[in-house]
């Protein structure tokens, strides 16, 4: 029992350094992302006013667009609550000018794809239920074009941390590039997944919002696409895979998992058959 224990903990440890290793180089952001001194950040909002103080009502210094380029000088204690979050002030540098922005018109990330680049941040409503109150996390994205055009989404969040990817097509007519938002579960029982936004060249389109989610030792779901030009992928053709198991007994390794495949096509805004829909049969 003693050694079954020291294997497990070894175990854990192995799978923790694991997951280390697979975030490490990403930047995971949440409402509480602070940016760092020295970083170079971009500017989500538009016509955001550069001000000489943390405050609403301070002087204006200059007004910046979209995907300015500022570097971070300090963090201010001073706060303001933007799209129902709370950010704080930054000290800011933009050339030869030091001011103010907050927090909430600075992207959390960005990403570029070619001719085309991806702004995130955050927004959140107060939410009411029973004897508690908590915040629906919204995730908003903007995509700017080459000629300077952007357009934006909003998609619902089933956790407080995520991080971006962004590739071509990936093998499907009709769509110029893809953004995915990884959703980051910091802990088992909580919703993970992924977000697939597809620029259609005059829009982004939330296409794809899959759950995956785990408890140790006791149930696992996941939900994964394969795209045309990937391994295994098939023309035309986006492969969707759901697998959700149960643990029926740790000492054996003995599982129990239900797998479905199902072929989804692209209709140009969206997919049939639309999986949020289908049905998967008794138990799903």
């Amino acid at each position: 029992m003693k050694l079954n224990r020291i294997v497990s903990l070894f175990s854990l440890l192995i799978i923790g350094l694991s997951a280390f290793a697979q975030y490490e180089d990403q930047r995971i952001v949440s409402s509480y992302y602070e940016f760092e001194e020295g970083s170079t950040e971009l500017l989500y909002g538009d016509n955001v006013v550069f001000r000489s103080g943390p405050s609403s009502s301070s002087k204006a210094i200059d007004t910046l667009e979209i995907a300015t380029e500022i570097k971070i000088i300090q963090k201010s204690d001073e706060k303001a609550k933007m799209n129902g979050l709370e950010w704080n002030w930054y000290k800011v540098k933009i050339g030869r000018k030091t001011g103010y922005i907050l927090g909430g018109l600075i992207a959390l990330d960005h990403i570029r794809r070619d001719d085309v680049l991806f702004l995130v941040t955050m927004a959140g409503i107060n939410r009411n239920s029973d004897d508690y109150e908590y915040v629906d996390y919204k995730v908003r994205t903007r995509m700017i074009r080459a000629d300077g055009e952007y357009y934006g989404h909003e998609s619902d969040l089933n956790t407080n941390a995520f991080y971006i990817e962004a590739s071509n097509n990936r093998g499907l007519d009709g769509v110029y590039n893809i953004l995915c938002i990884n959703l980051f579960a910091e802990a088992c029982g909580v919703d993970g997944g992924k977000i697939y936004l597809f620029d259609s060249g005059e829009r982004l389109i939330e296409a794809l919002q899959l759950v995956s989610v785990s408890d140790a030792g006791a149930f696992w779901y996941t939900e994964e696409v394969i795209f045309p030009d990937d391994e295994h992928g098939w023309d035309g053709i986006v492969r969707y895979e759901r697998e959700q198991g149960e643990y029926l007994n740790d000492e054996l390794y003995w599982t129990k998992a239900t797998i479905h495949t199902l072929n989804l096509k692209w209709e140009g805004d969206h997919f049939t058959p639309n999986i949020k829909e289908f049905e998967f049969g008794e138990g799903e």
